[in-house]
């Protein structure tokens, strides 16, 4: 998986998201999102006690759409932004609209966050106790089971599952650098496809905005991801000194940071543009608010977690609470 996604020629090399790419995420969907976010990060600010300037750091930053519109958002306030990206490819495009780009995660940041970037990380997987290993069979890569060793069986921390279970190990590993490179005080915020108390996964594929169903067929060419148990990545936090407050879904971290309001202000605003004969302008503003309910439908985009982390004796924002 870390060959298939980040080796020379995988996946990542050059950024795969947008309407033209592979898939779409939620900046892409519509720029509310990053200004709703925008205002999740100020509040952050706020009970960091405002630093100025607020070194915000963005890990997994793409093609740095979600970046540059919160820069924007942020305008008014003194940050220094960093966008993090193994992808040379993406740390050029990031570059070419001016904003700062690195290959690893600085230290001393006030707050790091990663949108979408937890499911992209290698995990190990289990399947009826034994433990699902790549192989070659002839010219195709093939799964076989074998035996758990003892170093999968901690991560475990428990009986077998006789199902499927994803343990995502590189999403531990990222937990560990940022625990260690947070600013203190400091936060930590996560967002992405998972759930709470679950086995994580399924694993599958995706590329051209449709699911691969099988994710060792032509490696490099599709993207490969597994939702994460939020639970297991709360206790790993919890164990390095972070409070993890419980996770929300997306639906209610916009919900709580204005989204109703918006979807209001856009109401009012379409009206005024029909009485006004501005009937393109109308369709365009009611196009714009159909795509960003996307953003908060329960069934699309709005199912994804917000899972907040934070150094000793920080309060939760209004948001996650």
């Amino acid at each position: 998986m870390e060959l298939a996604l980040y080796g020379p020629g995988g996946f990542y090399e050059e950024p795969p998201v947008g309407v033209e790419g592979d898939f779409v995420t939620s900046p892409h969907v519509h720029e509310v999102f990053a200004s709703l976010l925008g205002a999740g990060l100020r509040e952050l600010g706020r009970l960091l006690g405002g630093p100025s300037p607020m070194r915000i750091t963005e890990v997994g930053a793409g093609d740095g759409t979600l970046a540059a519109e919160l820069r924007r958002a942020l305008a008014d306030l003194a940050i220094e932004y960093t966008a993090v990206e193994r992808s040379p490819g993406a740390r050029r495009a990031l570059q070419a609209v001016g904003i700062e780009a690195a290959e690893d995660m600085p230290a001393g940041s006030h707050i790091v966050f990663a949108h979408e970037l937890l499911d992209n990380l290698p995990f190990r997987l289990l399947r009826g106790g034994l433990e699902v290993r790549i192989d070659l069979d002839g010219d195709r890569l093939v799964e076989v089971l074998v035996e758990p060793d003892d170093e999968l069986l901690q991560l475990l921390d428990g009986p077998r599952p006789p199902g499927e279970t994803v343990l995502p190990t590189g999403a531990f590993a990222f937990v560990d650098l940022v625990a260690a490179r947070l600013a203190d005080p400091g936060y930590v915020l996560l967002i992405d496809y998972g759930a709470v108390g679950e086995t994580g996964g399924p694993v599958h594929g995706y590329r051209a905005h449709r699911i691969v169903e099988d994710p060792l067929a032509d490696p490099g060419s599709a993207d490969i991801t597994a939702g994460v148990d939020f639970a297991r990545i709360s206790r790993r936090a919890a164990s390095l000194g972070l409070t993890a407050y419980p996770p929300v879904t997306q639906r209610h971290a916009l919900s709580r940071l204005g989204f109703e309001a918006w979807i209001k202000q856009e109401l009012a605003r379409q009206a005024e543009q029909l009485e006004a004969s501005r009937g393109v302008e109308a369709v365009r503003t009611w196009s714009g608010r159909s795509r960003a309910t996307l953003l908060v439908d329960p069934e699309a985009l709005g199912r994804m977690r917000w899972l907040l982390l934070a150094t000793e004796g920080l309060p939760a924002p209004s948001f996650i609470a």
